[in-house]
């Protein structure tokens, strides 16, 4: 499409989804109402409709549309509860149908036709119950109009004033009846719709989550890591992984067994997320292994995190209901160097778990990438 078109398009429509396609709603009862006020001007013109009274239902009309359209597309109808003002243009625009009816004169049986309109326009629109209201109105309405008219009005015949009545009171029920099953129906597609989504979210929240500890799985940990690395070459920002394995676990499940192993398992990973920012991520990588990611995070910044998590753990530990084993942990950091292979990247986070492990456990041992470790070791070499 043309911008111009687009930006004019934006304008009258506006450009949040849900606001658009209310106002959408409106501008077709807006080219209804075009017609109607067309063919009420053509009446005027050749005498079937007093030009007063003609002028005064299009006033009605166009003051009516205006409003309807200024509260929907600035949304001032959503602070009124309700958005789309659904029920109050159908039960405006059956008052200017009636009103057409009283002026029109011998062709007034043919404005009944868009009572029924309105109708149709209200089952994909309306609730159930504001249906049976729109009925309920139309039905009265123009029977008290019809009414008024037959005593009123020395040129009308009240018999056939009562055929159209009951013509009208024997269809419109019908129509009604029609859009009350039908808005029933939308509703019950609707309320199927939210449950579909939200047992949807659960699935994907159970093919996501490890189920002892509730973070996140290896399988979705390789994806975010995976779409770590393709961010990084477009933002060339930087992110550690950190291999974290708790220490000397088989023996508490041996010397307490599985429950309260798990009852660790899941002390830690409280602790740890205590401890770390939104914008990290940490996955139970398998058994008592944990991957860590932190992004946008350098070597010693990074590591400030692990200690962080090993404050917090001592902490967690004494708690009310935690288990009181002093657990710690070991550690392998290193960072991802921009288009390295993850597997490499893994690989040297395991190597540098295997030398914290070596080097007496309960601590994190970094291990960068070459070209990282080489520079740091000429930034060294420069101070020196």
């Amino acid at each position: 499409m043309h911008p111009a078109l687009t930006r004019i398009g934006d304008l009258v429509l506006g450009t949040e989804r849900k606001v658009r396609l209310r106002v959408t709603l409106a501008m077709i009862a807006f080219y209804g109402y075009s017609i109607s006020s067309l063919l009420l001007l053509f009446a005027i013109d050749i005498g079937l409709v007093a030009r007063q009274q003609g002028l005064w239902l299009l006033t009605y009309i166009w003051v009516g549309m205006t409003t309807f359209y200024v509260l929907v597309r600035t949304d001032w109808s959503s602070r009124l509860g309700n958005p789309g003002m659904d029920l109050p243009q159908c039960l405006y625009a059956t008052v200017a149908i009636l009103w057409a009816y009283m002026i029109t004169g011998e062709v007034r049986s043919s404005v009944l036709m868009l009572v029924a309109l309105v109708l149709v326009f209200g089952m994909f629109s309306l609730k159930a119950r504001e249906v049976v209201i729109l009925g309920i109105f139309t039905v009265v309405s123009l029977g008290i109009i019809m009414a008024v008219m037959a005593m009123h009005n020395p040129h009308i015949d009240a018999r056939l004033e009562f055929i159209r009545f009951v013509l009208a009171a024997g269809t419109l029920p019908a129509v009604s009846g029609v859009a009350y099953y039908v808005s029933q129906m939308r509703a019950r597609l609707i309320a199927q719709k939210g449950e579909l989504a939200h047992a949807l979210a659960l699935l994907q929240e159970v093919a996501s989550r490890d189920e002892l500890t509730r973070l996140v799985n290896r399988r979705h940990m390789q994806q975010r890591i995976e779409e770590a690395a393709s961010m990084q070459l477009r933002s060339h920002e930087p992110f550690c992984l950190a291999l974290i394995d708790l220490d000397h676990f088989k023996r508490v499940n041996d010397l307490h067994g599985h429950a309260t192993g798990d009852q660790v398992l899941k002390e830690f990973a409280v602790a740890a997320l205590q401890a770390l920012r939104q914008t990290d991520v940490l996955a139970r990588w398998g058994g008592e292994e944990f991957l860590l990611l932190l992004p946008n995070e350098q070597a010693d910044s990074a590591q400030a995190a692990l200690t962080r998590i090993a404050k917090c753990l001592r902490t967690h530990q004494h708690g009310p209901g935690a288990s009181g084993l002093p657990v710690t942990f070991s550690a392998g950091l290193t960072n991802h160097p921009s288009g390295e292979p993850l597997r490499e990247t893994l690989e040297r986070a395991d190597q540098a778990l295997y030398a914290a492990k070596a080097q007496g456990r309960n601590r994190t041992v970094a291990q960068l990438a070459p070209a990282m470790a080489q520079a740091n070791t000429l930034a060294d070499a420069r101070q020196v």
